[in-house]
């Protein structure tokens, strides 16, 4: 008999399980355990050669066939549980699949008449044959016992989606001969303008559609030709490259043994420099993993990817994809089918086989720091795992963070740096003082109005940026002041005119807008502040022959969405784009001259210890998507444009908001120099909320005697109620290496609190 300790995965648990089995296991495998009469999936974590328990139960199965994890893996897991003080299984399941469609389903075989099923079932449609599960876990393990039925693994097969350059197969003169459909017309105009295109590319980009007839077609026709993408030689992808990004692979392929920062301005190139120094690594058999913000980038960077590294091995792995898209994509990776994945957040913790460099791309973005569900920091983890498994490090910003400049200046990371453009020159930036201002409606500056039209006139695309969406910030009734908030969160309601609803943007509640006050029954309701609704309706009626483009979380709900508004984006042509923060990730548009950037003092004065850095990251890289070809304008309206964020956005700098930001934080203690943590206690009762928060202080107030700690609050956030519990914050300030005194008290309280550590805003 065989002793293990045992994690199990998804569960808020702190420590493993010991369990027994009569075979030997190898540490990582997955398993089936009992769970206090549950049978879910458990990774066997250690052998535990002097179990303590008195009753220790069995391993009901292993569900995989061999571990797919190294001791770098197991390593990972506690270095990050104990880093972010979180629970264990929580921190484990992260390194896999969705678990409810995996590969791998429990099928529960009848071996008897006396099973009260003929055929095999899954385990889930047995859980069906009984009024609650701990009934069918009881009545399961009688028939187990009793050799009335076993246990056994049904391997899921999934068909293999491969991918295809297409590329025309006839002169056009003799094209024009047959007789074809729009949309095939359409796509041989498309091939003969940009030439060999991966089919995925056709979809993706609108092109065709998924399901058409149109490429069977046009290939039985002869027209058109598709040829498997490790088939064709892109070589001729590959630019040249300048002396500043040639410097910094040079240099970043000498040094492996520090992580790297690449710093460069908008558009000098960055992508080229990661793919360059990615492309030694894929040379030499080691895998590729590239983590990128925006799922909308994914499609981008696969694209060029392809074209540049046609003959490897490429594949996704985001949220939007299903879950048996996401469980394929992680078998390939860990068994080394995969050369190149490309991911969101959660591929961070993927175990690729033969891995041997992470790139994160656009490394500033708070996006990469998980708030839902169990909370960690991306970045972080790929710092864990160069430290843990030896690969490279490369992290890619206009606009780094603090913590990482810091970093840099203190040589725990080498530092890169372009300062030039590629090929082109860095946009003007202008500030426009709205108290001064000619204003053409309260929202619009004349000269912004004005540019604008300039711009559409010569065939050229403009981007106005606002930093919220829907028509109005809230609603208020002009004889009372009563404001309509969310009942569910301590927030004002968005109006969206449309559909004429009041809205919650973080519950998602919401409710039509009355015809009177609730409160006094005026009828004098008034919308107060805008959206990028409110802005499209402002300059649909000054531009009302324009096509008009809104990117925000209202309109755009699907990856299709976001995929298909992209595409129309970057079609050649005048456009009006209005968009919040989803328009700032790494967009790419070669003819957009003018960016207009709206209402940016919200942000620089939010009462956030990061607000400068966050909002000067913010503006230079909205900045940033202008004059990607040719030199572009940035105009800024602005109330403070005298603030130090708009003159480091003038002269392009953010060296100079980096530099001023780490003596603030250096001087009021903050990340960098001191290692945060916000606790938040949330209750759907206030009074509890009250008695755990002075529980939980009296806790930490006795165990931080003698340790270099700061102890905050507790205070009420800015937002006091969300989604229906009240609220307190709790903040330390740590400032040792050791924070393991502080997991007792997390596992202790656990169900009513959620920890942040160094979160990239105290806003939450």
């Amino acid at each position: 008999m065989y002793f293990y300790d045992v994690i199990p995965l998804g569960q808020r648990l702190f420590k493993p399980y010991t369990y027994k089995y009569e075979k030997k296991l190898e540490i990582g495998q997955r398993v089936v355990i009992d769970l206090r009469g549950k049978y879910v999936q458990g990774l066997v974590y250690r052998e535990s050669n002097d179990p303590k328990v008195v009753k220790i139960k069995n391993i009901e199965f292993p569900l995989d066939e061999r571990s797919y994890l190294s001791d770098s893996h197991i390593k990972l897991i506690e270095k990050a549980s104990d880093y972010f003080l979180a629970p264990m299984g929580e921190i484990a399941k992260l390194l896999f699949p969705p678990a409810s469609s995996d590969l791998y389903k429990l099928k529960i075989v009848p071996l008897s008449e006396l099973a009260p099923f003929d055929k095999p079932i899954f385990y889930k449609d047995f859980l069906r044959l009984y009024k609650d599960n701990s009934t069918a876990n009881k009545a399961l393990k009688e028939l187990l016992s009793s050799n009335v039925v076993k246990l056994d693994l049904h391997k899921k097969s999934i068909r293999e989606n491969k991918d295809y350059f297409i590329i025309l197969n006839m002169d056009l003169s003799e094209i024009w001969n047959h007789n074809l459909s729009k949309s095939a017309r359409n796509l041989v105009n498309y091939l003969a303008i940009n030439g060999e295109t991966l089919e995925s590319e056709l979809y993706d980009k609108g092109i065709i559609n998924r399901g058409t007839t149109v490429l069977k077609t046009l290939q039985k026709k002869g027209i058109i030709k598709a040829i498997e993408d490790t088939l064709i030689n892109s070589e001729t992808e590959k630019v040249t490259l300048t002396e500043e990004q040639k410097s910094a692979v040079d240099f970043i392929k000498k040094h492996d043994e520090k992580p790297h920062l690449l710093y460069g301005v908008t558009g000098s190139g960055k992508t080229e420099v990661f793919f360059e120094v990615g492309e030694s690594v894929l040379e030499k058999g080691g895998k590729l993993l590239i983590l990128v913000p925006e799922i909308s980038l994914t499609s981008e960077i696969m694209s060029r990817l392809k074209k540049r590294f046609s003959k490897y091995r490429a594949a996704f792995y985001h949220s939007s994809l299903t879950s048996s898209e996401r469980v394929d994509t992680w078998y390939k990776a860990v068994e080394g089918d995969l050369d190149i994945v490309i991911g969101t957040r959660s591929a961070v913790w993927l175990p690729i086989k033969d891995l041997r460099m992470i790139i994160i791309d656009e490394e500033h973005d708070q996006s990469f720091y998980q708030i839902e569900n169990v909370t960690y920091d991306a970045i972080e983890v790929a710092l864990f795992r160069k430290e843990l498994e030896n690969i490279q490090l490369i992290l890619s910003s206009a606009t780094p963070r603090i913590i990482d400049i810091k970093r840099a200046k203190d040589n725990e990371m080498h530092l890169e740096t372009i300062v030039s453009r590629y090929f082109s020159e860095m946009p003007e930036v202008e500030i426009i003082d709205m108290k001064k201002e000619e204003k053409y409606n309260w929202i619009f500056s004349k000269k912004v109005i004005d540019s604008i039209r300039d711009v559409v006139a010569k065939n050229k695309k403009v981007i106005v940026f606002t930093p919220t969406r829907g028509y109005a910030n809230y609603v208020v009734c002009s004889e009372c002041g009563y404001i309509f908030k969310c009942d569910n969160c301590d927030v004002s309601l968005t109006f969206h005119k449309k559909e004429r609803k009041l809205i919650c943007h973080y519950c998602g509640n919401e409710q039509e807008l009355p015809n009177f006050c609730p409160k006094c029954g005026g009828f004098k309701l008034q919308s107060r502040g805008y959206g990028t609704e409110r802005v499209i309706t402002e300059l649909t009626k000054l531009f009302p022959s324009e096509p008009i483009v809104r990117v925000d979380r209202t309109v755009i709900k699907t990856f299709d969405d976001l995929k298909n508004t992209f595409t129309f984006m970057k079609e050649p042509g005048r456009k009006i784009i209005v968009g919040t923060k989803m328009i700032t990730k790494g967009l790419d548009i070669k003819d957009l001259d003018l960016v207009v950037i709206l209402d940016s003092d919200r942000y620089t004065h939010m009462p956030d210890y990061n607000a400068r850095e966050s909002t000067a990251s913010l503006i230079m890289q909205v900045a940033g998507r202008s004059g990607r070809k040719e030199k572009g304008k940035v105009i800024i309206q602005s109330f403070d444009p005298n603030n130090e964020v708009y003159k480091a956005a003038i002269n392009h700098d953010y060296t100079f908001i980096a530099e001023k930001e780490l003596e603030q934080r250096e001087k009021y203690k903050y990340p960098p120099f001191t290692k945060l943590f916000l606790i938040m206690v949330s209750n759907r009762k206030m009074e509890n909320v009250k008695s755990i928060s002075q529980d939980l202080i009296n806790e930490l107030g006795s165990v931080i005697d003698n340790k270099q700690v700061e102890l905050l609050g507790p205070v009420t956030p800015i937002i006091s109620k969300l989604r229906g519990d009240y609220r307190l914050q709790i903040i330390l300030k740590v400032f040792q290496e050791d924070t393991s005194f502080l997991m007792p008290i997390v596992e202790k309280y656990d169900k009513d609190i959620k920890v942040y550590v160094n979160p990239p805003t105290t806003i939450l």
